[in-house]
């Protein structure tokens, strides 16, 4: 037997083991973000997802960026998902829309994690991706900052594999915090439901904070544009035959759709003429986004394309379309299999030697001018790729930026938007003006509110969607509105119409005041599309390292060489060198060349 003094400290020595492996058990589960009823409780208010809130069909105290966010499952609507078991789950759809909790209380420097599940349902049989956003606020509801978390996998639900993803987030909250709130963002118009959401103190195994982004603010800090403009400004036209939209022609929003098609063809065909008179005198290059037929001298030979498919899913007039004639029809069936001379309506061929002699661009308004979001990935990358064979044919190169035809970017899967980009597309344009899938939402005045190019949701640095503003005459002073706020904002406006929409006197002086003040106005770089997107593409990348004694390294790691660009100085910065050369200064902005892959090393002096 034990000496009774052995068995005691044994006794002691077990507990002290015990309570290590329960304290170690704990802190293992709060930083994977576990439950832990005593020191990691449910922080999230109305995490069951109950509805009887102001807004219908939303949990009380959550919010949502746009309609397309709503409860679904067993016990709201006898149907959907529900993976808790509280016959509630909440269901996310649009690419700028967003599910946000309700405000959870913190404190200053405590690391909070958000955990949840979430699978896709997608028509369209694709996957996609969210990403977390922890929104922290001060104690007057301030917005502090916002951090992200990388985006997530979400898997698509079948039959067989009923499995959820998991979603999470973790961050340290900043100084002056005192409440949060996690926001939920798709890369895609597919459909996803989301459910058994918890916010709780701890998660440090989830993921590190990110670093800051941004420069110190006595590093030179690299500008927008080149030469130092302050906005870009690229002229685009929508630019389609009988074939390309106008006979496939729908109701929603289009001014001209009681027109005869063939009359509005022949518009299109005088507009060119039009605007290549408009831009000459100013020396302004612009982009024509064109449909396939555009780059046919006729069709003689009979060729079909894309198998001459009938969108008998979704062309029909409850879709806003004239009538139902297209559910039946093969699309390219009214081709009239001539050539320019005897149906000049129908093929642009000879006019595009035109556009590309005076230095402006063509690029994609699709081959076919369907629904982008009906269509799914198979159509899209027939699509691309007949338009890139079509327009070889006329000496054009592939296209690297789309205009969506009727403004259908709604819908577009994560796997439509791999599609784009595995076609060498880096720019959209004309994207939908529909809330949850709108991008670039309008203030009460009708201008852009932010006339800023960004990444779509998923594609940072690789695929960049840009606002337009649609002139027509009654338009004009609101154009150049948006062009003083891109100005006033560092950003970018794409000014567009059809070309048979400059074709009256009142069309063309319209355009040729608008584009004669942006030419002349020394704060915008006016260019075309592509090229505004490629600069945008590489300047993003430039990289600006500290050296010693007041030295700097710029970089620029992109393939495309910049000419122009332009940094702005701390303040107070009295000289600049590279090498051996002094730069002469404007305002505390320099301007050098930065060739693809190059580096150089500059000096600042106070």
């Amino acid at each position: 037997m034990l000496p009774r003094r052995l068995l005691f400290a044994a006794t002691i020595l077990s507990v002290f083991v015990g309570v290590l492996g329960v304290l170690i058990f704990i802190r293992q589960r709060v930083d994977r973000c576990a439950y832990v009823p005593l020191l990691a409780g449910e922080l999230l208010p109305n995490a069951t997802l109950a509805d009887s809130g102001d807004t219908p069909g939303m949990p009380v105290g959550w919010a949502r960026g746009a309609g397309g966010v709503q409860l679904r499952g067993p016990a709201v609507d006898g149907q959907g998902f529900d993976l808790d078991g509280n016959g509630r789950a909440l269901q996310l759809i649009g690419i700028a829309n967003y599910a946000q909790t309700p405000p959870v209380p913190v404190v200053p420097g405590q690391r909070y994690c958000f955990s949840g599940f979430a699978l896709s349902d997608s028509p369209l049989d694709s996957t996609t991706r969210v990403r977390v956003v922890f929104r922290w606020a001060d104690a007057a509801g301030a917005a502090l900052l916002a951090n992200e978390s990388p985006w997530q996998p979400v898997r698509l639900w079948t039959p067989a594999t009923r499995d959820w993803s998991p979603i999470r987030g973790s961050f340290t909250s900043p100084p002056n915090a005192a409440a949060l709130a996690v926001r939920i963002e798709p890369t895609s118009d597919d459909r996803i439901y989301l459910d058994a959401m918890h916010v709780r103190a701890g998660g440090a195994d989830l993921m590190a904070d990110f670093p800051e982004r941004t420069l110190p603010p006595l590093f030179p800090q690299v500008l927008p544009w080149p030469g130092g403009h302050k906005a870009a400004v690229a002229f685009t036209f929508d630019w389609e035959t009988a074939m390309g939209g106008l006979v496939h022609s729908r109701s929603v929003n289009d001014p001209n759709v009681n027109q005869d098609y063939l009359q509005r063809a022949l518009r299109m065909r005088e507009g060119i003429t039009n605007t290549l008179a408009i831009f000459q005198p100013s020396h302004v290059r612009a982009t024509y986004f064109a449909t396939g037929y555009n780059f046919l001298l006729g069709n003689r030979e009979r060729r079909s394309f894309l198998n001459n498919p009938t969108f008998s899913a979704w062309a029909t007039t409850a879709n806003g379309w004239t009538s139902e004639r297209w559910t039946t029809t093969p699309w390219f069936a009214d081709d009239p299999y001539g050539t320019v001379q005897s149906d000049p309506a129908w093929y642009f061929g000879d006019l595009v030697s035109r556009l590309l002699d005076a230095g402006h661009e063509i690029q994609s308004h699709t081959f076919s001018h369907f629904f982008g979001g009906y269509v799914g990935a198979a159509t899209w990358q027939a699509d691309l790729t007949t338009w890139n064979e079509v327009a070889a044919e006329r000496g054009v190169p592939p296209a690297h930026a789309i205009a969506f035809p009727w403004s259908s970017s709604s819908g577009l899967s994560d796997s439509d938007w791999d599609t784009l980009e595995q076609a060498g597309i880096v720019a959209v344009t004309r994207l939908s003006d529909q809330a949850q899938y709108n991008l670039f939402p309008l203030d009460s005045a009708g201008l852009v509110a932010d006339s800023r190019c960004r990444w779509v949701p998923g594609r940072e640095g690789r695929i960049l969607a840009c606002p337009d503003f649609y002139l027509k005459p009654e338009r004009a002073d609101l154009a150049l509105s948006q062009i003083k706020r891109a100005i006033a904002q560092g950003g970018m406006i794409d000014i567009w119409a059809h070309t048979e929409e400059v074709t009256s006197p009142e069309q063309i002086a319209a355009w040729q005041r608008v584009v004669r003040r942006a030419a002349e106005n020394p704060a915008v770089w006016v260019a075309p599309f592509s090229q505004i997107a490629a600069w945008q593409r590489a300047v993003s990348q430039v990289q600006i390292t500290a050296l010693p004694d007041g030295h700097y390294q710029v970089s620029n790691p992109s393939p495309a060489d910049l000419v122009g660009l332009s940094l702005q100085l701390p303040p107070g910065t009295s000289r600049v060198r590279i090498a051996a050369d002094d730069l002469s200064l404007q305002a505390d902005t320099v301007t050098i060349d930065l060739g693809a892959g190059q580096s150089i090393e500059m000096s600042i002096e106070n």
